[in-house]
């Protein structure tokens, strides 16, 4: 019974420590940079909820059996992507300054994890923002009005990099699907009468999310 005790005691320690970090990260994050950065009221989130998201997190990857690395990279993963959905939503803005350590902390996860393949992650990065670009310049022309934000090609570019080439359709399907299914809701609901363009980031993030975690889950 104690090495037991002692067993799940080692398990859950980590995730304590990093959901409290991640809970401290995340909300200075979204008091900051909404006033810092868009002249916007600070965000704020209850802390309790938060840390009981990153502890469910954690404590799922841990049962799944992630090794310590993947569950530090995927807390490291979840603290930038977090406030990028909560600020998309609250704001319609994905600041660089979340956006571009996300993606270096992409291509870092790939080199250095021993499942991880860098030259798949450059590419993945390279083809998912030239592809984005040259695709919604051209719609953005036939149509003559702008389609999606250059902060989503970014965060698509960041969260390419964390999942390799082979990944990219699969992401990309599932974050355009995510994508039409909020819009379908909000007209079900009646408030897009008006407005033509939703936040992409949210979609964008749970479809990263989604395939992150089963691309790293241990067979």
């Amino acid at each position: 019974m104690i090495d037991t005790a002692n067993g799940m005691l080692v398990l859950i320690l980590p995730v304590i420590v990093l959901s409290l970090l991640s809970v401290w990260l995340t909300t200075q994050l979204l008091r900051y940079i909404p006033v810092r950065y868009f002249d916007l009221p600070s965000i704020v989130i209850s802390f309790n909820r938060i840390w009981a998201g990153y502890f469910v997190l954690g404590g799922i990857v841990v049962l799944q059996g992630y090794p310590f690395f993947t569950l530090v990279f995927l807390f490291l993963f979840f603290n930038f992507g977090l406030p990028l959905w909560v600020i998309d939503i609250k704001t319609g803005y994905l600041p660089n300054i979340l956006t571009y350590p996300l993606l270096l902390l992409g291509v870092l996860f790939q080199w250095i994890m021993p499942t991880g393949n860098i030259l798949s992650a450059m590419y993945a990065l390279i083809f998912s923002y030239i592809g984005l670009e040259v695709i919604t310049t051209l719609v953005e022309k036939l149509r003559r009005r702008p389609q999606m934000g250059r902060g989503d090609f970014k965060l698509i570019a960041a969260c390419s990099a964390w999942l390799g080439i082979f990944y990219l359709p699969y992401f990309l399907g599932l974050a355009a699907s995510l994508g039409l299914l909020h819009f379908l809701w909000l007209i079900w609901r009646g408030k897009q009468k008006v407005v033509q363009s939703i936040p992409f980031g949210p979609a964008i993030m749970c479809s990263a999310s989604f395939w992150l975690l089963l691309s790293v889950h241990p067979n």
